[in-house]
């Protein structure tokens, strides 16, 4: 039985079985968790807390015990059936390892950065990149990185350029930049429908200056094909990776995953939970996807009987369609 790990819940959702509460208390409660809706298809919400008060929760402590935020929605069983099949044994032939990116203060590289914040449930970390807007101070994560526990994060940080564990700068080269709003698409925010995984953070100004004017910020495009080449960049925390550096995987599409359209597209890539939202760049230093959801294989049977998971070492990402950009052209005015 394959299962859904970093990175998302059940992309067909044909089995309806998902660890959320019940669909019609969702429903009744979107009005009082989306105080700032932007349109039919945006859920939004403004934070009032204070940027200092945000930088000084983040304690080197507190940062070190986050968890990926795709713990929030690991274990939902889906497809296949409980034994994937007889006398296969062992890992898939084929995987791509990510590389450590050398130096992320560089340009464009420090478009990319890690994300903290808070849920009712606890602290959690995701990645998130810098995308061109009129605001100058817009990131692009994944939906299930501002909206969880059928509630919106709060103390919601982004450190561009993360390098190392440390909290210094050299650790944090452009500083540490707080949220003033988060947006997901209604699909995310109402169902968790992982076809829209994703989302949007305004940040609020740091000394007097904007992120973009900081940092840079990475092309953003829509409505693209399906037969590209990705460069996926984040900040894996399980497995080999410690959550602490950059990495990237550089795959082309490998084909989509099933359900309805339009379906997340598959890369090649071992990145782990951590990772989720980091942005999938292709040709002319575009973002075109971020990274939404893994599988992981439950044989219960010795590695020799089991065959390999199809699906391991692969990630999934929402495809950058009419939705994507309408959430994007509510948040970047």
């Amino acid at each position: 039985m394959r299962v859904l790990y970093a990175l998302g819940v059940d992309p067909t959702d044909r089995f309806s079985r998902r660890r959320l509460a019940p669909l019609a208390t969702v429903i009744a409660l979107a009005g009082l968790l989306a105080p700032a809706s932007a349109g039919a298809d945006v859920a939004a919400h403004s934070l009032a807390e204070p940027a200092a008060q945000v930088r000084e929760y983040w304690t080197p402590e507190r940062m070190r015990s986050a968890r990926p935020a795709s713990e929030l929605l690991a274990g939902v069983p889906v497809v296949n059936d409980l034994v994937d099949g007889l006398l296969g044994g062992g890992e898939p032939a084929q995987r791509s390892a990510a590389k450590q990116v050398a130096n992320p203060s560089k340009r464009p590289r420090r478009t990319h950065g890690k994300v903290y914040f808070t849920l009712p449930s606890g602290d959690y970390v995701c990645s998130g990149t810098v995308v061109r807007s009129k605001t100058k101070r817009l990131v692009v994560t994944a939906g299930h990185c501002v909206f969880g526990d059928n509630a919106f994060a709060s103390k919601w940080l982004f450190v561009p350029g993360k390098n190392g564990a440390g909290t210094d700068s050299s650790a944090e080269p452009f500083g540490r930049w707080t949220a003033a709003r988060l947006a997901t698409t209604s699909q995310w925010q109402s169902r968790e429908d992982i076809r829209y995984d994703v989302g949007m953070a305004t940040m609020q100004k740091l000394k007097g200056k904007r992120l973009q004017r900081v940092v840079g910020a990475r092309g953003i495009t829509f409505g693209q094909g399906r037969n590209l080449n990705f460069n996926a960049f984040g900040y894996p925390a399980r497995g080999r990776f410690s959550g602490n550096h950059l990495y990237r995987c550089s795959s082309p599409a490998q084909g989509t995953d099933s359900g309805s359209r339009p379906r997340p597209t598959r890369i090649d890539c071992d990145m782990t939970g951590g990772a989720s939202g980091g942005g999938w760049i292709i040709s002319k230093g575009r973002v075109n996807s971020v990274t939404s959801y893994g599988y992981e294989s439950l044989c219960p049977l010795p590695p020799i009987i089991c065959s390999p998971n199809p699906e391991r070492g692969k990630l999934f990402g929402p495809y950058f369609g009419k939705k994507i950009r309408d959430l994007y052209r509510s948040e970047r005015r």
